[in-house]
């Protein structure tokens, strides 16, 4: 019998083993191409398994599992974590991308600028400055919001 005949008589085992397990990035082909590999050891190992066949499913399904469980070991594995992150074309992603951060230097003005207005207010203003800069509720909160966005207009044209 030919390899692609004893190949088809376990490739139920892969296509068994692909609905369980997932391996990232690994399409149906890898599957059995994978499948193919192992049936190649296995055929070399054990010469004559291919003409029993309670033996072949045994040992194939055996030895194919623990070759995906290999696999799943590297991709969870500490050092690979960075093997984790999806790959995907950046041509058909580059639509959705955004700068998050503003640039340093915008940082830097920011700063500047939030601190210089911090600077001129009176001592209890500083005080609900920095309540506001933490979330907090207080009486006067939207007027200061009010105050800061026009202090800030020309940092939002640049």
């Amino acid at each position: 019998m030919n390899f692609k005949g004893i190949y088809v008589r376990v490739a139920g085992i892969v296509h068994r083993t692909r609905k369980d397990y997932y391996i990232q990035l690994w399409e149906k082909s890898d599957w059995d191409q994978e499948g193919m590999i192992v049936l190649v050891n296995l055929l070399k190992q054990c010469p004559g398994i291919e003409n029993d066949e309670s033996r072949l499913y045994r040992y194939f399904k055996v030895k194919f599992r623990n070759h995906v469980l290999d696999i799943l070991r590297k991709q969870e594995s500490y050092k690979r974590r960075i093997n984790r992150q999806n790959y995907e074309e950046i041509g058909s992603i580059g639509h959705r991308l955004y700068v998050k951060d503003m640039a340093m230097s915008d940082k830097v003005i920011l700063r500047d600028m939030l601190s210089t207005y911090r600077s001129r207010l009176s001592p209890q203003e500083q005080i609900n400055y920095d309540r506001l800069i933490g979330g907090e509720q207080f009486q006067g909160r939207k007027r200061m919001l009010t105050d800061l966005q026009d202090y800030l207009k020309d940092f939002g044209e640049s």
